[in-house]
């Protein structure tokens, strides 16, 4: 009796007329469909600038994500043996690996983002034992299966993508070095990311599928517009030569041809011939308006139209909104990275090392919004409004963000630390605290107070040049009576602060 109760197909796969099954591409373009497909996508990327940039958009801040593991309710010893064995340190940790073979998750990420012209990117899992590396000592094993390699599989060597027959994935076949007999890698040997795959079709869809269109006209346009200034700028040359004269005739063709623009060029013709340069009479059609409106549906088709901004009037204004929405693109493709590299890389080397039924991590991306960083008006408006408090790390901060000198440490300790624990102080007098022990509270030295007004209401000192500029007898804070009942109120603060000094040293004021 069959256990295979399944009805229907999941669309995309098609048998292979030896009992095996295939991808069968849905793409309705026969030119897009594996394995031909590979040789299209290869030329937009490598000769178009506008399909290049979008790449590059797209894989840089996937690439300077903060890539880190998710460990809740992971053994330490086993989140840092796969910290180790991937090479994704702790945020501000170091590498301490130190093997010749190995992975390096930026470097295996960077051939990861082939997935996305591509549309798929299989990688055949390469593991070898060995001692524990630094890093795995705390690990309690004494030999470990470690990944020697993800070796990559470019799309362009292979050439047969094996399916089951309820549409999953196989293994792939792929072109051999030497010999004549392809070389079959199975699934459970393979790392296979594929982007925004449907149904069985294991080839996923390039994210250059829906600038295939707009780059195969561009194209088509520049190359023409090449042909049309060579042969438009300097003129199209025109002999005539006499009527019936067969000799003639082809004389006057040999130079038409060969006639070329340059510095000594010239055109040596015989008496009665007539030869000149016809220019375009009329006018032409200005391809380059059509250039650049191909080139912004390009960065549209990825989402990124923030590159072609400053074309239109008030085109800048949507930039955040429209970077906002890349970002959140962004964010699907490394989560999509993220998920495959867990299920199908982390989790096969901690079934091996630790046993299958071992809790292990999560690799994350983190919030690639987070990496756009903050303004200096956007921060000074979360500490006005008291969410952000600042202290000496975001001080330093930012003073290294915007390359400004590190600040003058006194006492031990940083301007913004001072200040705050003055702060701390003075809140401590007025709440009718001791003030040295407030200080001494606070971490500070008691600093001695000779009992007398602030300097600001004292009067000028005998000998002075604003000793007859201003009323000895009458200080200028006793003109301000609009200040009056705040210049008592400090006075007596002040007093009462003396008072107390004067107290614990068994005086009077």
């Amino acid at each position: 009796m069959a256990t295979d109760t399944e009805l229907g197909t999941p669309g995309g796969i098609i048998e292979d007329g030896d009992g095996g099954f295939l991808v069968n591409p849905l793409d309705p373009n026969p030119d897009l469909h594996f394995p031909l497909s590979v040789a299209v996508y290869d030329q937009m990327r490598r000769t178009d600038t506008g399909v290049s940039s979008l790449l590059r958009s797209i894989s840089q801040p996937i690439l300077s994500a903060g890539w880190d593991f998710a460990a809740d309710g992971v053994r330490p010893e086993v989140l840092e043996s796969c910290r180790a064995e991937f090479g994704i340190t702790a945020p501000g940790g170091s590498r301490q690996r130190r093997r010749k073979h190995g992975i390096v998750w930026k470097e295996h990420l960077k051939e990861v983002l082939l997935m996305l012209p591509y549309g798929f990117m299989p990688f055949h899992q390469v593991y070898e034992p060995g001692p524990p590396i630094p890093g795995q000592e705390g690990s309690g094993l004494t030999k470990l299966m470690h990944v020697r390699k993800l070796a990559p599989r470019l799309p362009r060597t292979l050439t047969e993508i094996n399916l089951a027959r309820d549409g999953g994935l196989k293994g792939i076949t792929q072109t051999p070095l030497v010999g004549d007999k392809d070389v079959f890698i199975p699934v459970e040997e393979l790392v296979y990311y594929v982007l925004d795959k449907e149904g069985a079709d294991w080839t996923g869809n390039s994210i250059l599928r829906t600038a295939y269109k707009d780059w195969l006209i561009k194209d088509k346009l520049i190359r023409v517009g090449a042909q049309t200034v060579e042969r438009n700028g300097m003129g199209v040359p025109v002999i005539t030569y006499e009527s019936g004269n067969a000799e003639a005739k082809a004389a006057a063709e040999d130079n038409v041809k060969r006639f070329r623009a340059g510095a000594n060029a010239g055109l040596a013709l015989p008496s009665g011939t007539d030869a000149r340069l016809m220019g375009v009479t009329g006018t032409t059609t200005d391809a380059l308006p059509w250039i650049e409106k191909l080139d912004r549906n390009i960065a549209e088709s990825g989402l990124a139209m923030f590159k072609t901004l400053g074309h239109d009037n008030g085109a800048r204004s949507l930039g955040e909104t429209f970077y906002d929405i890349f970002t959140a693109s962004l964010q699907a493709v490394a989560d999509l990275i993220a998920e495959t590299a867990t299920e199908h890389v982390i989790r096969d080397f901690v079934e091996l090392n630790f046993g299958e039924d071992e809790p292990y991590p999560v690799l994350t991306p983190g919030d690639l919004a987070a990496n756009k960083g903050i303004t200096t008006e956007a921060l000074k408006d979360l500490v006005d409004s008291g969410v952000v408090n600042t202290d000496d790390t975001l001080e330093a901060h930012m003073r290294k963000h915007h390359n400004l000198p590190e600040a003058e440490v006194k006492g031990g300790m940083g301007a913004a630390e001072l200040a705050k624990r003055g702060a701390y102080v003075g809140t401590l007098i007025r709440s009718g605290y001791d003030p040295k022990e407030a200080m001494e509270q606070a971490g500070l030295d008691p600093v001695k107070h000779l009992g007398l007004l602030p300097v600001t209401l004292q009067p000028p000192a005998k000998g002075t040049d604003l000793e007859n500029a201003v009323d000895p007898v009458e200080p200028p804070a006793a003109r301000l009576s609009a200040n009056s009942s705040h210049l008592d109120r400090a006075t007596s603060l002040l007093r009462q602060v003396a008072e107390l000094e004067q107290q614990k040293r068994g005086g009077h004021v």
